[in-house]
């Protein structure tokens, strides 16, 4: 290196050749005090045997050439040391350190013990967990007798709180090579249930609601993507079985999750033929014990990723922006009612109640355009909560013919509250005519004309695919597994 002074100090090379080094004069000033001047003492001669002092330049010309080739090869030098000592690190990490950090493999009763710290399907179902999610990733290929030869990939995410409760589902229908997406998302709370699904969305606003969204929600077997739910609480089985001393090929070692995030974790893993097929189910815990997801597969292809954690549930920004619509009710029809004499039984979904106030019983006709949009159109309307009155409200009606009619609310408790139980009652004058009002159907709206309809949590034509899932999707099968 150009300046650097040979051993004795006596030489410096100048990037060519050894020259004579010059004495330099060191001077140091401390509070602007000039210091004493001192010359380095001169070195001892360590060629004073009578050999050749001169030194050797690395080169043998002074061309340039010869100092840019030796430059060059330090270069190398040093680089190929940089990587060697970088591969000794990594290796150095890899196996030795990297492996102290692994959790310690589980025995069974550490998985037992560790089973018995997460909630229960009964406590989040039940709204006693204030902030758990589950994300079911399921992949599987069948050859349905009805449906043919086909792929199934339904990503499904069930989030809740003890106030509310949210569905998220993803999915993707391959047939002949053809994708078919799909998707669903799902919210109900204690004052509200909205619902969006293929470009449609819905929005119902609740005076109140009788239990837990948890429960209503998770627990309907007509919500899309609630049949998922199981895959999240395997590990309650597989447990309760290991500690009635069952042999479920237990095995543990230290495995980093397989998801993006590859966190560091324990697996316990359990094999065993289940009617022919190979299931293998693995559960990953992380350092602190806590349950973080599980990974399972079968000889017939099918393959399964479950995440849980802990995060609090928050209202999705899509409900707010969803325009308030109809109650979202269901109208049962009196077994004896006729076009002129018709009783209904009130029945809302998700238990709710809405204000009576400002709703309507209404006679309408609907229609379907070009586009399969149903058009409704009103005849008649009168005030909920004047029909309350045990004269009801009566009115002349325009239908097919002129008609005399008297409409009744029958309220039951809680009072002035749209609930379960509650009925709606016409009579009108036949005329002779029992059929002057046979296109008009009898119904219950809100303030804004806005009539009454039950919620489809489901598309009816992806049930069969649902099925699916629900029967061969494993869940049939790792249940019998371990029962």
């Amino acid at each position: 290196m150009v300046g650097e002074l040979s051993p004795d100090g006596n030489y410096m090379w100048d990037g060519y050749q050894w020259v004579v080094a010059q004495q330099q004069v060191a001077v140091a000033t401390v509070v602007q005090q000039p210091v004493v001047q001192q010359q380095f003492m001169a070195q001892p001669d360590p060629f004073a045997s009578g050999l050749d002092s001169t030194p050797l330049p690395l080169a043998p010309d002074a061309s340039g050439a010869g100092g840019g080739k030796a430059t060059l090869r330090l270069a190398v030098i040093g680089l190929v040391g940089s990587l060697l000592l970088a591969g000794v690190g990594f290796a150095s990490y890899e196996f030795v350190v990297d492996p102290w950090l692994d959790p310690d493999p589980y025995t069974e009763d550490k998985f037992i013990s560790s089973v018995g710290d997460t909630p229960t399907q009964e406590q989040v179902v039940s709204g006693e967990i204030d902030g758990w999610s589950c994300r079911v990733e399921l992949e599987i290929s069948t050859n349905d007798e009805m449906l043919g030869e086909m792929d199934i990939d339904l990503d499904t995410i069930m989030s809740v709180s003890r106030d509310a409760a949210l569905i998220e589902t993803d999915m993707v229908i391959r047939t002949g090579g053809f994708p078919i997406p799909l998707d669903g998302d799902f919210w109900l709370s204690q004052e509200e249930f909205a619902m969006r699904s293929m470009d449609e969305s819905h929005r119902a606003v609740f005076e109140n609601m009788d239990g837990e969204p948890a429960t209503v929600l998770l627990t309907d077997s007509d919500t899309m993507g609630s049949e998922s739910i199981d895959f999240c609480f395997l590990h309650q089985i597989a447990a309760i079985s290991l500690d009635n001393g069952e042999d479920l090929d237990f095995t543990s070692s230290a495995e980093r999750f397989p998801n993006e995030d590859g966190e560091r974790a324990v697996k316990v893993s359990m094999e065993q033929d289940v009617e022919g097929d190979r299931m293998s189910i693995s559960w990953f815990f992380d350092t602190e014990d806590n349950l973080i997801g599980a990974r399972a597969t079968n000889d017939t292809g099918m393959k399964l990723l479950m995440t849980i954690t802990n995060e609090k549930l928050s209202k999705p920004s899509w409900v707010d922006s969803t325009p308030s619509g109809p109650f979202a009710l269901y109208l049962d029809e009196d077994l004896w009612s006729n076009y002129t004499h018709r009783t209904m039984t009130i029945e809302p979904q998700f238990n709710a109640t809405y204000k009576l106030e400002g709703s309507q019983i209404v006679l309408y006709s609907k229609e379907t355009d070009d586009d399969d949009n149903d058009i409704i159109t009103l005849l008649t309307k009168v005030s909920a909560t004047g029909a309350t009155d045990p004269s009801g409200i009566s009115i002349s009606v325009e239908g097919d013919s002129p008609s005399n009619c008297t409409f009744f609310y029958n309220d039951t408790e809680p009072m002035l509250e749209i609930s379960y139980g509650d009925t709606i009652r016409m009579e009108c004058e036949d005329n002779g005519d029992y059929n002057q009002l046979r296109d008009y159907e009898f119904g219950l709206a809100n303030a804004n004309d806005q009539v009454s309809q039950k919620m489809d949590l489901e598309m009816p034509w992806v049930s069969p695919f649902m099925t699916i899932i629900s029967i061969i999707g494993a869940v049939l099968l790792i249940r019998k597994r371990f029962e």
